[in-house]
């Protein structure tokens, strides 16, 4: 690793006056976190504004808000939906004849305004109960919902809009009204387009999303990458080189089943404990959410499979370093790829930080494995639901074979990506600007 390019530490800065930021009106599913989920990418553009120029309303529970946020985000949850949308919600599950479900798709897709509407208001209750005046609004949320919520605030104040689409949650939610999703997606290229002519920042978490909501939109969107900070500041100035006598591969990220957890506790984990057992050694470290920790505790294995727990990010930039290879992984079913299929994961870009190999594995079409090998940044193990475990093991054998002298230099080579497309403070340098937030 080249120490002058990665691991000399910057001289101490002096912190930044963000008191002249805009107060930000905030509507995504994820809060802003610093350890899980999407919410760390929104948290890295709007890391420094002042907890009291913030108002958030969140839904994913699970995903804690970073402490300093935490007392300015609100639970928007669907407690509003009223009692007949919810019967007919629970009707419909139980009946699958399709004129059924066309019906009761019907009702829910033409009611959701209703429901929306009475989300809002609850949202105007607590702007004024809190007297927050919105300066902004700050849309990066994965449905229809949080969009028009956005839009419909954003209008009601007439304020500009700052907009990162992250994944896309477009063909997944239009996909989530079956037989109406026509009508659905109709509905949310609708608000997509009010969003992007509010925005003063329009941007994806990919090159490949960026081409499609572009596409879709009219309006030109930019590839922010899931960007993140350095994670390479919670090293020592000069950290000692890896020397591991059985390569580590290391996993970091949620376990959802249907999404990218499947992979790692099927074929790779399988493949992982074949290998030992073969006589090949290597060891599959996993560090995931509590949540997922029943799923990485049924496989763990001695001497081949290790659940490392859920760790800050200080903890987690110390493995990343003293792994030899990082992997970031995706459904191999493509019926589940749509939320990812454009996507490029958070982990990447933290992985690329620390300057580390990457291994991706899941389906051919993810994006994310194209830009793996147009960027030379390692390995892509495409896996499909006919996948054979040993043709994985044999893809595994090579790579962890690769000589230390060529491991270093895609290393090198990955953090230098990150810095040009990766750094949050030059990929959100814009975003960051019109919020009234220091670069």
């Amino acid at each position: 690793m080249n120490r002058a390019k990665t691991c000399a530490r910057a001289p101490e800065a002096i912190p930044a006056d963000n008191s002249g930021a805009k107060n930000v009106l905030y509507f995504a599913e994820n809060a802003l976190s610093s350890i899980q989920g999407g919410g760390i990418v929104a948290y890295a553009v709007l890391k420094g504004l002042p907890p009291e120029k913030l108002l958030g309303f969140f839904e994913y529970r699970s995903i804690t808000p970073t402490p300093e946020y935490a007392e300015q985000f609100i639970w928007l949850g669907l407690w509003r939906r009223n009692s007949l949308a919810k019967r007919v919600a629970d009707y419909r599950l139980g009946h699958n004849k399709w004129w059924t479900r066309l019906f009761l798709d019907g009702i829910l897709s033409v009611r959701a305004g209703v429901h929306i509407e009475r989300d809002f208001q609850f949202v105007l209750q607590q702007i004024r109960k809190r007297g927050f005046k919105p300066e902004l609004v700050y849309f990066s949320g994965l449905s229809l919902r949080y969009l028009q919520l956005a839009v419909m605030a954003a209008e009601y104040f007439d304020l500009p809009m700052v907009v990162l689409h992250m994944d896309d949650w477009m063909a997944v939610d239009s996909a989530a009204r079956g037989l109406w999703g026509g009508y659905w997606r109709s509905r949310i290229l609708k608000m997509m387009r009010r969003a992007a002519k509010r925005s003063l920042s329009n941007t994806t978490n990919s090159p490949s999303l960026a081409r499609v909501v572009t596409e879709m939109t009219g309006f030109e969107h930019y590839p922010a990458n899931n960007c993140c900070s350095d994670m390479m500041e919670f090293l020592p100035d000069a950290p000692l080189p890896v020397e591991n006598d059985i390569p580590v591969i290391t996993y970091a990220g949620a376990l959802i089943l249907n999404l990218q957890g499947e992979t790692i506790v099927k074929p790779i984990a399988g493949a992982v404990a074949e290998l030992n057992a073969e006589g090949f050694p290597v060891h599959l470290h996993i560090y995931t959410p509590w949540e997922f920790a029943p799923i990485a505790n049924s496989i763990a294995m001695p001497g081949a499979i290790f659940y490392k727990g859920q760790v800050n990010r200080a903890t987690l930039a110390k493995a990343f370093w003293d792994s030899d290879f990082l992997m970031t992984t995706v459904t191999f079913r493509p019926q589940n790829l749509r939320l990812f299929k454009h996507s490029l994961s958070t982990k990447l870009s933290e992985y690329l930080s620390v300057g580390k190999p990457v291994i991706s594995a899941g389906h051919p079409d993810w994006h994310l494995h194209q830009y793996v090998l147009e960027n030379r940044c390692g390995w892509a193990i495409n896996l499909d639901q006919d996948y054979k475990r040993t043709a994985i093991k044999e893809e595994l054998k090579r790579i962890l074979s690769t000589p230390k002298i060529e491991l270093r230099r895609i290393g090198r080579q990955n953090r230098q990506l990150w810095e040009r497309e990766h750094d949050v403070k030059v990929k959100a340098r814009h975003a960051r600007s019109v919020i009234g937030l220091s670069s």
